[in-house]
């Protein structure tokens, strides 16, 4: 797959115009060929995202970095920097948001993932007068971090009390501060990829979002049904419409374990709708918020080049509970599958 054909098309930046406005893992996860085709060779560029979040004043924040392609890693460092946005990207602060705490985040933990469940992890806090970081070091005696594509590493933090719905801060990847090293000891090329942190009011409806995708015809989309913060999900169901006329194949569906443990059933008895009804008994999905259904749909290599198919989610019949069985609040986000 050709790393420059192929990126991730994401609406977060429209979701968090409507917040502010509202006030065994190698099983299951997608090995190599991902979007930066990064993988077993030495000299391919690794994209490292940190995944768009949101948060509620005083309320848990996790922030996910992620890859798109399995490359094994032996031991690493990442530094993740939050802070204000710029002001040219504000165009202009407002008293309210001067207002806001410059280091709105207290850190709790970090987790990073190996197949093995073997690495050792140290992290360091750091405060500055703009903003707050992170140093996550770690190591892997078995080489088997992103052995399996998907979730790297999860940051926890507690965001402060005092922040405001529609707030927004910056979570950069320092590149700096953030190194890989591979299972044969070579260093790895990345290419960091940063994200936004969005305040949602208290009571605001949890946004959850149809994961589209940018590729050439012929290429396999990767969509999904996304979640940007943490919450416990017992059982749900997530219909997903895509124009049956681009696929190729019928879908082939996911739960990475890492977003927690579930079992799940696929109706694809009519065309263009994905019906995925899941259940999670210790009710651990979605513990880490990303990309919790995986969905891979073969494409047509006579797709049109520039055109554009939806990727929906249908309220009647997308739900989710909580820990207690009582449904959830939802603010839906649809993407599309886009042809380039």
């Amino acid at each position: 797959m050709s790393q420059t054909a192929r990126s991730r098309f994401l609406s977060a930046p429209l979701l968090a115009l409507a917040l502010l406005v509202t006030g065994h893992p190698e099983a299951a996860a997608r090995q190599g060929g991902g979007d930066d085709g990064g993988g077993s060779g030495g000299h391919e560029t690794l994209k490292l995202r940190a995944n768009d979040a949101i948060g509620k004043p005083g309320g848990i924040v996790a922030v996910v970095l992620r890859t798109y392609a399995a490359r094994p890693i032996r031991q690493g460092k990442i530094t993740v920097r939050v802070g204000r946005p710029t002001a040219a990207a504000l165009q202009g602060l407002t008293a309210e948001a001067l207002r806001q705490p410059v280091r709105p985040l207290t850190f709790l933990s970090a987790v990073v993932y190996s197949t093995r469940g073997d690495v050792t992890v140290q992290a360091t806090p750091t405060g500055a007068a703009d903003s707050q970081s992170v140093g996550v070091q770690f190591s892997s005696p078995s080489g088997t971090i992103n052995a399996s594509d998907g979730p790297l590493a999860v940051l926890r933090f507690r965001l402060d009390p005092s922040v405001t719905a529609g707030q927004q801060y910056t979570i950069t990847v320092d590149p700096s501060f953030t190194s890989l090293i591979d299972s044969g000891g070579a260093p790895v090329d990345l290419a960091p990829i940063n994200a936004m942190l969005t305040v949602r009011g208290a009571t605001a409806p949890l946004a959850v979002e149809a994961e589209g995708d940018q590729l050439a015809p012929g290429e396999t989309a990767e969509l999904g049904f996304q979640t940007f913060e943490p919450f416990g999900i017992s059982s749900g169901r997530v219909t997903l419409r895509y124009n049956a006329a681009v696929a190729a194949g019928p879908a082939v569906v996911r739960i990475d374990p890492r977003y927690g443990k579930a079992t799940f059933t696929v109706d694809r008895s009519k065309p263009g709708i994905l019906r995925i009804d899941f259940r999670s008994p210790n009710r651990t999905l979605n513990t880490v918020p990303g990309t919790i259904i995986a969905v891979s749909l073969p494409t047509k290599a006579s797709a049109a080049l520039g055109t554009e198919s939806p990727v929906t989610l249908d309220p009647a019949g997308t739900w989710l509970t909580n820990t207690l069985g009582r449904k959830l609040k939802l603010a839906m986000e649809n993407g599309a599958i886009v042809f380039e």
